[in-house]
């Protein structure tokens, strides 16, 4: 005789007894965050340090650092924005479902 259920119930009750609910090896979300938040504020601080450097003279601080400093600082900032309306939207849209 063939078996209807996928999983034997002597498996099913051995998996259960030993799971825990919601249990995952992945970050925390407000985790992912706050790291994204955290990697845009050292690009940010990176190019303003940077242009110090190129505004004082310095030695070894070239307008083609500046320039590379600035533009990932720029593109973080705005995949930063990005993420940030996209959470919005997701938000304004489930609290627009009925229940």
């Amino acid at each position: 005789m063939i078996s209807t259920s996928p999983i034997p119930s002597s498996l099913t009750t051995t998996m259960l007894a030993h799971e825990k609910p919601f249990e995952t090896n992945s970050p925390a979300f407000s985790d992912v965050f706050s790291s994204m938040f955290d990697s845009i504020n050292h690009y940010q601080e990176h190019a303003d340090q940077q242009i110090r450097r190129v505004e004082l003279g310095e030695s070894g601080a070239g307008i083609d650092e500046l320039m590379v400093s600035v533009q990932k600082a720029t593109v973080s900032l705005q995949l930063g924005v990005q993420v940030r309306n996209k959470m919005i939207a997701a938000y304004n849209e489930v609290m627009n479902m009925s229940v």
